[in-house]
């Protein structure tokens, strides 16, 4: 069955379809809830199974022979260039990373465009199910055919991945779905090596958490993957409505100092948005600081100061806060719900982590005046990256920089550490910004 470009041919169930192009983009669309589907394709042979986990074309292996994802409900495929040994590409749909089952979705349907060729339909009856075997582009002889499949999968991804050879953790497998009212499930969970944990992660850690720490498998991500840590803040006297979204930025700007500790050689290095501090992504500690904050509300944007950090596994970073002399001493959670940021993922049109990046957020919270506040402790060791979010207060009345000694451990007041000082009348905040760490007491 063909059709021309512009005409659409709808298809049932179950039906097979003589493919005439080489090239076709399989479009999952809905009426609602926006977003609610993410679609992937898996490259399977003759025996129905994949050859490896890099079969699984999904937003954090974007790309194999033959299939790429052109975006969360596109999927591109070129016949030509399919592996001999692929028999069939099966597109999926899931809603796990929304924690909402097919039956909550309105107006979902299916469609595969060529040049020449348009087919959609309509998959009947989905209820329980969070993925979905949308469609399978197939080998027909020295052709190719489309199967309108349109059966889901109740017991999950996890059961689909495994069905079709790729491996899952037992213990990753994911939790029962919330009911459609509840608000969605926090982590999209993926088919992951035994090894690599591929699940979104999208963690807030409160006062309240029972564990302040929280971890992101950089081993999924390609080399062109951005990793990001930062501070945001609304501004002093913000206003937000009942759901705590902001009607009205603040004011007040916070000192935002990133100590970088070298595990080798025991020496500090201080980035701050400050000139000829910044820091340069070529050099150790790898990281380079976007610039200081033009404060809450410009662009309609909390105030932002963040680095970009290349991980690596030689060092740990302190996420340091100076709320004293210039910006006056205080709380500061009087900044209007400070948060720590933590991004990792592709890049977007600005090149800093995109919308899917994976996120760990530490939301402050401390009503201490205390000149200084550690508010996170990032470190990667095998290639996980852990943030601690406890927050630990320097000592009182003091300006001396909270630190890490040789040994990696807390101090509250470092001997010969950086100070804090005014930077109006000194030109930089801090009394020094490298160094030796201290020795472990």
């Amino acid at each position: 069955m063909s059709g021309s470009a512009t005409t659409m041919v709808e298809v049932s169930k179950g039906s097979k379809t003589d493919l005439v192009d080489g090239k076709y983009t399989v479009r999952l669309d809905l009426d609602s809830p926006a977003g609610a589907v993410d679609i992937a394709a898996v490259l399977l042979t003759a025996e129905g199974k994949v050859r490896s986990d890099a079969d699984f074309v999904f937003f954090n292996n974007p790309a194999a022979s033959g299939v790429r994802l052109e975006s969360d409900a596109v999927v591109a495929v070129d016949l030509s260039a399919l592996p001999a040994e692929i028999y069939r590409v099966v597109i999926t749909g899931s809603t796990e990373a929304q924690g909402i089952r097919f039956g909550a979705v309105a107006g979902l349907r299916v469609s595969v465009v060529g040049a020449g060729q348009s087919v959609s339909f309509v998959p009947p009856g989905l209820d329980s199910e969070t993925v979905l075997q949308a469609v399978a582009l197939y080998r027909r002889g020295s052709g190719w055919r489309l199967d309108a499949i349109g059966q889901g999968y109740s017991a999950g991804l996890a059961a689909f991945a495994t069905d079709h050879g790729i491996v899952v953790d037992a213990d990753e497998e994911p939790a029962d779905v919330a009911p459609v009212t509840q608000a969605p499930a926090p982590q999209r969970v993926t088919p992951t090596a035994a090894s690599v944990d591929l699940r979104k992660v999208d963690v807030v850690l409160t006062k309240e958490s029972p564990d302040r720490r929280a971890t992101i498998d950089l081993r999924k991500g390609d080399p062109g993957y951005v990793l990001t840590v930062g501070l945001e803040w609304d501004g002093r006297g913000a206003k937000y409505d009942a759901n705590g979204r902001v009607t009205e930025f603040g004011t007040g700007d916070l000192d935002v100092y990133f100590f970088c500790r070298n595990e080798i050689t025991g020496d500090y290095v201080v980035l701050s948005g400050e000139k000829g501090h910044q820091g340069d992504l070529s050099t150790w500690p790898y990281i380079h600081h976007q610039g200081d904050t033009r404060g809450p509300g410009a662009n309609n944007l909390p105030a932002t100061e963040q680095v970009t950090v290349r991980p690596t596994e030689n060092g740990d970073l302190l996420l340091n806060v100076y709320q004293s002399v210039d910006n006056g001493a205080g709380a500061i959670d009087k900044f209007g719900n400070p948060r720590v940021r933590v991004r990792y993922g592709r890049p977007g049109p600005d090149g800093l982590p995109d919308r899917d990046a994976d996120q760990i957020t530490v939301v402050i919270g401390n009503g201490k005046s205390s000149f200084w506040a550690t508010v996170a402790h990032i470190d990667v060791r095998d290639g996980i990256l852990t943030v601690d979010g406890t927050i630990h207060y320097s000592r009182a009345f003091s300006e001396r920089m909270p630190v890490l000694d040789t040994a990696g451990t807390w101090v509250r007041s470092a001997k010969n550490g950086p100070v804090g000082r005014s930077k109006k009348a000194n030109g930089l905040g801090l009394s020094r910004y490298e160094g030796q760490c201290p020795t472990p007491r």
